[in-house]
This record gives structure tokens, sequence and C-alpha cells, in this order.
């Protein structure tokens, strides 16, 4: 019966450790790895056969002692795992401390239940001191040169504190997230690559190693180089760069952040832009989104990124390219613009006039368009792309929004533009977008004077309003008399200035 007991015991380790290995169940970390246990079940079922079939001597008693010795080693690998766990959950990072130092406990508490075992039974003598002496030498001998200087590399991380597990690190030219610090080696999670870099402990004392995580875990600074015109002004190509990272909602606004020449050569006068983020996983991402922001700035501002290229056209083929171009977009406009209810009230030439005095400009994905709160401005017709429009989330958190969605032909900024009032929602691209701005100036020119256009414009924006809010047709008149009162009051005050 007992063998019996003992062998369903030593079978359950086995499925036990599965569970563990999986770690699909709550409680699986909770479960110890088994070794322990297993070493001790097959000791106590060896044992137990021995004692079946009548057999004594020092044989039984030492497997005896390595029954009861494994057992002992077994439950401080579990209270071990217990206190590991419990320091998880304490831990604001919730990150496990290395795995070096568990493995370090249960090494010297099992040496001092081994001693403590053989002393008791009378065992520890010179021929169980030789073997215990002679069991270190088979596990350290070979290659214990490299193992040692791996150990107290090892061990030196630890007491130094130079890095732990959760970091992001490099080490001798690799990059990655610390997910382990063993005896031999510290793996890190390469996120770019998705794959696992296994670097000996012994080489961290001689390469060069950048811990990103500290002083601050919460904030990690990035450096993007961006090489900028030569005929740029230095002032506005830091401005520039500057709105780019104070527009990218993953940059930490951060009194550090900052712009610095670092060197100028034959086709570009060289920035970097050096500033904060929160989450170190994304500075891809946000390198990628930064390069294409300062392409679209520097595109909105009429420069070009340098280049190394011979041109050999003309500067006449030139302008009649930039013509043919802008004439293309400037046909697409207007016939946006002819198609949109509020311009129906305007003839060919004045839709003609409002594209040829206005620009038409870029946005990369990512950029805002217009910015909640800002007054006034201009309005916008999308000619291609796409744009989300956001609003501050009702809950009352941080976070905003996204109520709709504008592609090709569609209008948006009107009534900012029209009134001069704050605007009520951010619109942020989404691709690559191409809008029609049109300015308050170039809205004055043409409605100031054309008051049944004005009239006509009102209705449309209260039929608008209407149908979004269901308006009484009472609350409806009202809007649209409200609405040319502060067309005509914006407009007056530009004439005025």
């Amino acid at each position: 019966m007992g063998i019996l007991l003992l062998f369903v015991l030593w079978v359950l380790t086995f499925v036990l450790g599965r569970i563990r290995q999986l770690g699909k169940l709550r409680f699986s970390r909770f479960i110890p790895s088994m070794v322990f246990f297993r070493v001790a079940l097959t000791a106590a079922l060896l044992s137990q056969l021995l004692r079946y079939f009548d057999l004594e001597g020092d044989l039984l008693n030492w497997i005896a002692v390595v029954a009861k010795t494994g057992l002992y080693v077994a439950l401080v690998e579990l209270v071990l795992d217990v206190i590991w766990a419990l320091v998880i959950r304490l831990n604001q990072r919730g990150v496990a401390p290395p795995r070096i130092l568990k493995d370090l406990a249960l090494v010297v508490a099992g040496f001092l239940v081994v001693a403590a075992e053989l002393r008791a039974q009378g065992l520890l003598t010179t021929i169980g001191s030789a073997a215990v002496l002679g069991g270190l030498a088979f596990i350290v001998g070979p290659g214990s040169a490299t193992q040692i200087g791996n150990i107290s590399s090892a061990l030196a991380v630890q007491v130094e504190r130079q890095f732990c597990v959760g970091d992001w690190v490099e080490i001798a030219g690799e990059l990655g997230r610390v997910d382990n610090i063993s005896w031999n080696s510290t793996y890190l999670y390469d996120d770019v690559e998705d794959r696992y870099i296994v670097i000996p402990n012994s080489l961290i004392d001689q390469a060069k190693t950048i811990n990103y995580s500290r002083p601050s875990s919460s904030e990690y600074r990035l450096e993007v180089e961006v090489g900028m015109p030569l005929d740029m002004p230095p002032g506005k190509a830091a401005n520039l760069l500057l709105g780019v990272m104070s527009g990218h909602a993953e940059i930490i606004p951060h009194g550090k952040n900052t712009i610095v020449i670092r060197s100028v050569d034959k086709d570009s006068m060289n920035y970097v832009m050096k500033f904060f983020i929160a989450d170190f996983a994304s500075r891809n991402k946000v390198r990628t989104e930064i390069f294409s922001s300062v392409w679209y700035a520097l595109s909105r501002s009429g420069y070009t990124f340098p280049h190394s290229i011979v041109d050999l056209r003309t500067s006449r083929s030139k302008v009649r390219i930039q013509s043919e171009k802008r004439s293309k977009l400037e046909g697409t406009s207007i016939e946006y613009l002819r198609g949109i209810e509020l311009f129906e009230s305007l003839s060919d030439d004045q839709i003609r006039e409002i594209v040829n005095n206005d620009p038409i400009v870029s946005f990369g994905p990512g950029e805002i368009v217009v910015r909640k709160g800002d007054v006034g401005g201009s309005m916008f017709v999308i000619l291609e792309g796409r744009c989300s429009v956001l609003i501050d989330d009702p809950s009352g958190s941080q976070d905003v929004i996204k109520v709709a969605e504008l592609r090709d032909g569609a209008i948006f900024g009107e009534i900012s533009a029209l009134t001069n009032a704050p605007r009520t929602a951010s619109v942020k691209a989404v691709s690559h977008v191409m809008v029609q701005e049109i300015s308050q100036r170039q809205i004055e020119s043409i409605f100031l004077v054309n008051q049944a256009a004005m009239e006509q414009f009102a209705n449309v924006m209260a039929n608008r309003e209407a149908a979004l809010k269901t308006f009484s047709p009472e609350q409806k008149q009202s809007f649209e008399y409200g609405l040319i009162a502060r067309m005509t009051q914006t407009f007056s005050r530009f004439m005025s200035s």
C-alpha cells in the first residue's frame, strides 16, 4: 500500500510539473519545480522496494538520507517560491527579482540542509566530506574559470545594482529588456527582432553597459538626429522641430526637451532632437513618426529634406513641373468645393479665387490639423486622405475619443472660421492628408460683399445643426439669425483691423 501511494505521488509530480510549465492556470506560478520532490519520492520508492526484498545495509541508509534531504530542500524551494510571488505582488513594477538570487538562496539552504542531515546521521565523516567535495568538483571543474567569472559578474551586477529584471539596457552593443539574470548569462528580449539575446555574465565586466531605465523607469530619453536645409535659418529650423516635438502625443512635456546643432556638412545642418517618452518599447514608432512629421512640417514651410543628387532639370522646367502640379491640385480643389453644399451660392470665379489665394497643405499620419480650444483660423476641405475627429472623453479621463472619420471632400472647421469661436474638437490626420485651406480673410472678402451668399451659407449650416441636434423650426431660425450676426461681427472686425 505504501509503495502504491508513493508511486501515485511520484506520477503526480510530473503532472504538476507540466501544469507549471504550461502556466495556463492561475495557481501555476505557485507550483514549485517538483525536481526535489521527485528526487525524494524516487529515493523513498527505491527504499521501500529494497525493504520489500529484505535488503539492508549502508546503501539503504544513504537512500533514506537522500529521500529526507530531498524533501527538506523541496520544502525550502516551496517557501522561496511563495516569498518570490509576494515580492512580485508588492513590487510597483510587478517585476520579479533576478532568478540568480533565488537560486543562490536555494543552493545555500540546500547545502545547510544536507550538512545538517549528514551530521545528524553521523555521516559527515572524512568519506562523506570527500563525497560532497567530489560532487562540487564535478559540477565546477569543467570550465571552472569561465563559470566562476560568470557567477562573480552576476553577483557584482546584483550587489552594484547595475541593472535588474525589467530594465532596458544595452550591453556590448546589444539592446533589449532584461528578462532574466542567471548564474551564467543575462537574457535580453529584443523587441525589434522578437528574439532573445543571451550574454555571458563575464562579458558584462568587459563591455560597455547603458541602462536606459535609470535614473527613472518612467521617463526614457531619446535622441533623433535630423538633417535640415542649409538655407533654412537655424532659429526657424529649431522652432519647427520644437513644434513637432510638442505636437507628438507620446513625448512627455519636459524642461529638458531641447534642440541642439550637432554638425554642419555640405548638404545639411544636422540637429539633434532630445526628448523623453514614457514607454521605451515605443521608441522606434516614435522615431518613425518624428521623421514623418518633420517631412510634412518642412513641406508646409516651403522646404525639403536635403539630399545629395545632381538635378539636371533647368529652372524653366522646374517651374513648369511645379505649375502643372499646382494646377492639377487646384482643379481637384475646385471640383470638391463646387460639390459642397456650403459653397453652392458662390460663382465659379469666387471658388477659383479661394483656391488661387489660399494654400494646399499636407499633414502626415498622427499630426494634428486643428486643435480643440484654438480660436478662429481657417476652415479646411480634404482633397486626399482621412482624418479623425477627436473630443475629450465625457467620463472625465485624460483620454480623447474618436467620434467621426472624415474622407475626401469633407469640410471641417467652418463654424470657428466663420464666427471666430474656439474649436470644439481636434482633427488628426489618420493617413497622408492634403487639405485646401480657406482662410478667414478669404471668406470675409467674399461674404461681406455678398449678403445673399452669407444668408444661404447660414441656412445650410442651420439645417446641418438642426439635423444633428433635432432643433425645432423656431430654434433653427434663431440659430440661423445668430450665425449671420456672428459672421457679420467677425468679418467687420477684420475690416476694421
